[in-house]
C-alpha cells in the first residue's frame, strides 16, 4: 500500500515522520471537490500519496528533501491538501494562511485540534465546512480531517478560544484543583471538584467574619 512520508530537515523528533495511509489521503482529496482548473499544492510530498492521487488539476508540491521548502513557497494556489509535521503545526498553519488558498484540507491529531489554532484560522476568514472523524489504529489518537474554505457558509462547529478558569481565577499551573498539595508537612490530595485556593479563601473569610 502506498504511503505518504513527511520529513523535516534537522528534526530528531520521530513524530515529525508520519505515514498517511492511501485510503485516508484519497478520502481527504475527495472531500476537497477538486476541479480541473484548480491549482492544488501537496505541501510535503514524501512518497507522493497525496500528489499521485490528485484528480485532473494543476498540481504542485513541496518536499524538504528535494530542497523545495514549504515555508519558502510563495506561488498562487487554490487548494492545499496534506498532513503537517507534528511539531510544526502552528508555523505550518501560519504559512498556509499567508499563502491564502481558497481552501485547505489537513488532518489534525486530537492534541493539535485546539481552540486557539482554530480561532486563528477563523480570524483569517476561513470557515470549517466539513469535519470527518477517523481513527487510524497505529496513530496516537483519534484524528480530525478538516476542510477550511473562504466562503459564505456556516462553521460546522463553534469554539471558546480561551480556556475556562477555575473560580479561584488562577491559571492551570497555579490552580491546585485535582492535585496533591503539602501544607505544614502534611500532604493532601484534592479531587477535581476541590480547589484548595477556594478552600483557603473560604477559611480566611470565616476568620474575618469571626473577628468582626
Amino acid at each position: 500500500m502506498a504511503t505518504g512520508k513527511i520529513k523535516v530537515r534537522n528534526a530528531q523528533k520521530p513524530n515529525d515522520v508520519i505515514y498517511t495511509p492511501k485510503s485516508v489521503a484519497e478520502l481527504m482529496i475527495d472531500l476537497c471537490d477538486i476541479k480541473p482548473t484548480d491549482k492544488v499544492l501537496d505541501p510535503s510530498r514524501g512518497g507522493g500519496v497525496f500528489l499521485d492521487n490528485f484528480p485532473e488539476c494543476i498540481k504542485d508540491y513541496c518536499e524538504i528533501t528535494e530542497d523545495k521548502d514549504f515555508f519558502k513557497y510563495d506561488k498562487e494556489v487554490d487548494i492545499i491538501v496534506g498532513n503537517p509535521p507534528y511539531s510544526l503545526w502552528t508555523k505550518w498553519l501560519q504559512h498556509t494562511i499567508k499563502l491564502n488558498p481558497n481552501k485547505f484540507c489537513y488532518i489534525f491529531g486530537v492534541y493539535n485540534f485546539t481552540p486557539p489554532r482554530l480561532q486563528k484560522i477563523f480570524d483569517a476568514g476561513y470557515k470549517l465546512l466539513k469535519l470527518h472523524i477517523i481513527k487510524i489504529n497505529w496513530w496516537f489518537s483519534t484524528s480530525f480531517i478538516c476542510i477550511f474554505e473562504k466562503c459564505d457558509g456556516e462553521n460546522v462547529i463553534t469554539i471558546t478560544a480561551k480556556p475556562i478558569l477555575c473560580e479561584c481565577g488562577k491559571n492551570h499551573h497555579k490552580c491546585k484543583r485535582g492535585r496533591t498539595q503539602t501544607i505544614n508537612g502534611v500532604k493532601k490530595k484534592y479531587g477535581m471538584n476541590e480547589c484548595p485556593n477556594l478552600i483557603v479563601n473560604s477559611s480566611l473569610d470565616l476568620v474575618e467574619d469571626h473577628e468582626v
